[in-house]
């Protein structure tokens, strides 16, 4: 596995300091987001970054490390999975798949404990049924 940048970003905010947030990255960083949820934005950037606000509630049930998360991006992301698993790190869910952005990803938890996702981004299989 060989990453290939760090391109998945998430901070996690107060609830009460969400909207603010979402606010500032819409108003003064000029990033519109590309999906909305209650408790969730996430936001595309023009290199293909991602970047994601969560409150404490909307995030997995093992968290973001109280705060912040960041994902590398590789170019195979199951084969980058197994040879974490292989290397004993503990995978945390399964590959989550979105075809209808190009994209897949799946957190792991690293050798400090802490949260870190892996992310591919290229056309995505789609179900045969």
């Amino acid at each position: 596995m060989k990453a290939q940048g760090i391109t998945w970003h998430a901070v996690v905010v107060q609830p009460d300091q969400f909207e603010a947030h979402k606010a500032f990255t819409i108003e003064r960083l000029g990033i519109a987001p590309m999906m909305e949820a209650d408790g969730t934005a996430v936001f595309s950037l023009p290199n293909g970054d991602l970047y994601e606000i969560y409150t404490p509630a909307t995030t997995p049930p093992y968290g973001y490390n109280d705060s912040f998360a960041i994902g590398f991006r590789v170019d195979d992301i199951a084969q980058a999975s197994q040879e974490l698993a292989d290397n004993g790190f503990e995978l945390l869910g399964d590959i989550n798949r979105a075809p209808e952005y190009q994209y897949a990803y799946r957190h792991f938890r690293g050798p400090d404990g802490r949260v870190y996702g892996i992310n591919e981004s290229k056309p995505q299989p789609t179900d045969p049924s």
